[in-house]
């Protein structure tokens, strides 16, 4: 849902400011709020270090971020926002090549109600054009991301989601750095020249990026990689509900599409497990226990929770 909302910022944010600054800027921005939390928080600093981090960093953040921002400048935030309609197929096809996840009858049925959902969205208002095809590239990028995330989820001394959240930003925003300098060196950098691109860029940072990091890691190391992927076609069916909010004229077609996309995600979801993965170490016995020899043995309803 916050996720829907960015093209929209985005858009308005970059009327004024050059994409290297609304970029970076917005990330950040964001970890001034994270970082205090994380810090505090087991494996911070193990996690900056570890290269899957840097990579996820790359992907996830750098490429995703920068490939979708520069393609703004080509095409509209809702344009945008329906090529979002891609993701939930490339993170399957990525999902079943890479990690060879196997697909339930249901995550089938929901990646197909899903895409059908966004393609009638997407009919009324979708033209190809160099900002649709750099919007793919953003999107294949943040398919990879998902699928690495559940790749190595639950390994022994796994971080928490806002500790990996966090480092993951901190490297996607370091990469990021040569691009502003480059704007600045060729002139085109410029920062926000108006009230509106600056509310944009701190509501972008602070009530989109921010959570939307934690959130998403949270759930994409929980579930199937392709689930996830269904997931994100709620941002053009729900993309077009914040448009009717915003006052564009209502399109049945596009509200049929977005009820049908929004029942794809649904029923993928249910084919979720029902009960959450452990977080890895929590059958280990405490150091207190450690230190003095006193192991408890957990009951048996106790290591049927654990497992």
């Amino acid at each position: 849902m916050l996720w829907s909302a960015a093209y929209v910022l985005s858009g308005w944010a970059l009327e004024t400011a050059s994409p290297a600054v609304v970029s970076i800027s917005r990330f950040a921005i964001a970890l001034i709020v994270l970082i205090p939390l994380a810090i505090r928080r087991p494996r911070f600093v193990r996690t900056l270090r570890e290269p899957r981090t840097i990579l996820l960093g790359l992907t996830g953040v750098t490429l995703y971020y920068s490939f979708a921002n520069i393609g703004l400048l080509f095409t509209t935030p809702g344009t945008a926002a329906l090529t979002a309609a891609f993701l939930p197929v490339l993170t399957a096809g990525a999902a079943v090549a890479l990690i060879h996840e196997r697909l339930t009858g249901r995550t089938w049925v929901g990646l197909s109600l899903a895409t059908l959902g966004v393609a009638l969205v997407a009919a009324s208002g979708f033209r190809v054009d160099v900002g649709v095809l750099l919007n793919i590239v953003a999107l294949a990028s943040y398919a990879l991301y998902t699928v690495l995330l559940r790749k190595d989820a639950g390994r022994t001394g796994s971080p928490d989601a806002l500790v990996l959240a966090t480092a993951t930003g901190v490297w996607g925003t370091l990469i990021m750095l040569p691009w502003l300098a480059w704007e600045a060196l060729t002139g085109a950098i410029e920062a926000p020249g108006d009230a509106r691109g600056l509310v944009s860029i701190l509501v972008l940072a602070l009530v989109v990026t921010a959570p939307t990091l934690v959130l998403f890691n949270y759930g994409a190391e929980r579930l199937p990689a392709a689930v996830s992927g269904v997931a994100t076609a709620a941002i053009p069916a729900l993309g077009y509900g914040f448009a009717l909010l915003l006052g564009e004229a209502f399109d049945p077609v596009k509200a049929i599409g977005g009820a049908i996309a929004l029942t794809g995600v649904v029923i993928a979801t249910l084919a979720a497990p029902d009960v959450e993965p452990s977080p890895p170490g929590s059958a280990l016995p405490e150091p207190a226990e450690l230190a003095t020899g006193q192991i408890t043995v957990p009951r048996d309803h106790e290591r049927g929770n654990r497992a």
